[in-house]
């Protein structure tokens, strides 16, 4: 992060991660009213707890489990469901947590929703913060 970069409870953000990141996410159409997907993410590289240059680096794997289920209400609306298992090996810690959310169709190629993030954390693995539970919003383009 930045110099300029803090942390949710106002700390500046002090720490350094070189990372990639490979993931893979699927759906299927199970009847024209509900559809199942998952996602699977792998991220493995390095962090430092500082960010000056003389700070030692070390290992940092962790992945993400996701399962989904969204439930077509009608033409205009989706319900979505997800459940969610993170894994960092290296801190040998295990978080499980889920969210809920309603999407609108606008068109054929966009969706807009709102939910609610009962996890801790994200989806995106270079997140490093644990602050994500709460209110999310979502604009989706699908083509």
């Amino acid at each position: 992060p930045s110099a300029a970069q803090v942390t949710g409870n106002g700390n500046q953000a002090d720490f350094a991660q070189q990372s990639q990141v490979l993931s893979v996410d699927a759906d299927y159409d199970i009847t024209h009213w509900l559809t199942i997907g998952g996602k699977y993410a792998f991220r493995y590289g390095s962090l430092r707890d500082s960010r000056d240059e003389g700070a030692e680096w070390f290992d940092s794997k962790a992945q993400l489990l996701v399962g989904r289920a969204n439930v077509h209400i009608n033409k205009s609306w989706d319900v979505v469901a997800e459940a969610r298992l993170l894994e960092a090996q290296e801190a040998q810690d295990q978080k499980i947590g889920g969210l809920i959310a309603v999407y609108r169709h606008v068109g054929e190629n966009l969706m807009i929703g709102a939910g609610y993030n009962f996890a801790e954390f994200s989806d995106d693995l270079t997140d490093l913060d644990y602050d994500s539970k709460g209110v999310f919003f979502n604009v989706t383009g699908k083509f």
